[in-house]
């Protein structure tokens, strides 16, 4: 057991931090949400310290421990085709709903100036973690697996329906009923959005990582 605790001891040290020394609180303005359904995220400022995150959301407020930190998830969210990714981070506690911070603003949208603070909290409270938290805590990437095969199942669909479509639209074009400058654009929607819609099946996959090797492919 002290040779584990030595080698976590050592993981944190190559992740920058000292397990023993107490840092000062830090502060960090992002939207929020506890997982209900809402028009528009909250603008909050989370606080981290040693102890855990403290924040105010719908009117209530408070210290939330590490201790009871259950799972870190770090997803990426694609608002919409062609649109930059955004990512979000939701951590769940023993008890009370969950805490879900977002890079982007309330609405969803891109705000570039936001992207180096929702970067630098991820980094944080992972910094900040006690090691014998992080033993048990469960890091995840991705979303969760049923979601995912939902993303998989719509894949196929579009596979099979729109697939269909551009072997029709090719049949005709090859047939002369269809000229080849009018099968262009049609085709070209087509492989746009399939590729679209695969890239989200791969950067959603569900997963896990180490807190000292954060998954910064998922970060905005």
């Amino acid at each position: 057991m002290v040779a584990v605790l030595a080698i976590r001891h050592e993981r944190w040290a190559d992740f920058g931090m000292d397990p023993a020394e107490p840092r000062a609180p830090a502060d960090f303005d992002l939207a929020i949400g506890d997982g209900a359904m809402r028009l528009k995220l909250a603008e909050a400022r989370l606080t981290l310290s040693d102890e855990g995150i403290s924040y105010a959301l719908d009117g209530s407020g408070g210290l939330r421990p590490f201790a009871q930190l259950r799972s870190v998830r770090i997803q990426a969210i694609h608002g919409a085709k062609g649109t930059p990714w955004e990512a979000m981070i939701e951590l769940v506690f023993d008890r009370g709903l969950p805490l879900q911070v977002h890079s982007g603003t309330p609405l969803g949208g891109n705000d570039p100036e936001r992207d180096p603070v929702f970067i630098a909290f991820v980094e944080d409270l992972h910094r900040r973690i006690p090691p014998q938290d992080a033993a048990r805590i469960r890091f995840l990437r991705g979303v969760p697996e049923g979601r995912h095969r939902v993303l998989q199942i719509a894949l196929v669909i579009f596979l099979v329906v729109f697939g269909g479509a551009g072997g029709f639209i090719l049949l005709k074009t090859a047939g002369g009923s269809i000229p080849i400058a009018e099968m262009l654009f049609p085709m070209l929607g087509l492989i746009g959005f399939g590729m679209w819609i695969w890239h989200s099946v791969e950067k959603s996959k569900p997963g896990t990582y180490r807190p000292d090797r954060l998954p910064t492919d998922l970060f905005p």
